[in-house]
């Protein structure tokens, strides 16, 4: 099982690094599969790998640990994450400390990611501080949202909190449940999901402009496109896109239940997965523009690769790379 977004690196052969539930880090060759390294960390990654500036991929598991891995797929560094003793207990405690919240890399090189709290890590792997920093926090599973003055993000304390660049807090809304969608920036607003099934509109001082209500729990960040909409994905089955102003503009409605992040490409078509088994594309105006079955459920976010081509992750365990050809001309309905 995939869950996060597939990482895709360019260079003269470009390739993919996914990363799954059973601990494996696989980076590929997109055009034709070969596998370059495959390497088994010591826990369930939830999250999406990213790149720093030396090429180095960063990926946390629920071991407690934030990994850094060379070109050659070599572990360069481990940063274990809280004080969970042992990691792995049952319940509440034993997640409390999972690296599922990102990792977000700055140009720079700078690591902020999730786990009990926020952190900010130096690119040696160096733990510059974690924020709250004087008493224990509940698991954050959300990639914070990095901005020029702030640091934001969803916690299972039913809040969503803002420091600045170095940790000191700035504000924190009480939502009430648990905010799994991570957090995104949208013009002068920040927006981010809950379990409540509510998207959350916040202004950068923390106060809530406006909330839109789904029928099930946002478990996946939204996606801004290029006009200012807002596209949401909801466990009740449906996609919803938004004004900017937070009103409906349109839904579309599957068969499944929608956990990841929506895709979009440069014409503003949209790509994403449903718990029906199927890959989705709709234009920008929301109408069917083609599904594709697959053999599981798509949990994971669609990558955009080099030609067009779309990297699906699927629950099979499978990872493929999928050249659109005449799928638009020949959409199906399933």
């Amino acid at each position: 099982m995939v869950t996060g977004r597939p990482l895709v690196l360019g260079g003269s052969e470009p390739s993919v690094v996914v990363a799954s539930h059973s601990g494996r880090v696989v980076r590929a060759a997109i055009a034709d599969g070969r596998v370059r390294y495959d390497v088994a960390l010591d826990g369930i990654v939830w999250s999406s790998p990213a790149v720093d500036p030396s090429g180095s991929v960063w990926i946390g598991a629920d071991d407690d640990t934030l990994y850094r891995l060379g070109d050659d797929g070599v572990v360069r560094s481990r940063v274990r994450l809280g004080d969970c003793e042992p990691p792995r207990a049952a319940g509440p405690e034993g997640t409390r400390c999972d690296v599922d919240g990102g990792p977000v890399v700055l140009p720079d090189g700078e690591v902020f990611v999730g786990a009990d709290g926020v952190y900010r890590i130096a690119p040696d792997g160096t733990i510059r501080w974690r924020s709250p920093g004087d008493r224990p926090a509940r698991h954050v599973a959300t990639a914070p949202l990095v901005t020029d003055a702030l640091v934001v993000w969803g916690g299972y304390d039913g809040n969503l909190t803002a420091v600045d660049r170095e940790g000191k807090p700035q504000w924190s809304l009480r939502i009430g449940a648990d905010v799994d969608g991570a957090p995104v920036l949208a013009g002068d607003r920040i927006l981010a999901g809950a379990d409540d099934g509510k998207l959350y509109a916040v202004d950068r001082r923390g106060a809530l402009s406006w909330s839109f209500a789904t029928k099930g729990p946002i478990r996946a960040a939204a996606a801004i496109a290029g006009d200012g909409s807002v596209l949401v994905p909801s466990s009740d089955g449906k996609l919803y896109a938004l004004e900017p102003s937070g009103t409906l503009r349109w839904s579309f409605t599957t068969g499944g239940a929608i956990v990841a992040t929506p895709t979009l490409d440069v014409d503003g078509n949209v790509y994403f997965g449903s718990r029906d088994d199927r890959l989705w594309s709709l234009s920008d105006r929301g109408a069917l523009r083609w599904s594709l079955e697959f053999p599981a459920d798509l949990d994971a976010p669609v990558a955009l690769a080099p030609g067009g081509v779309l990297v699906v992750a699927c629950d099979d365990g499978i990872v493929r790379a999928v050249a659109q050809g005449d799928l638009a001309a020949t959409p199906t309905t399933g």
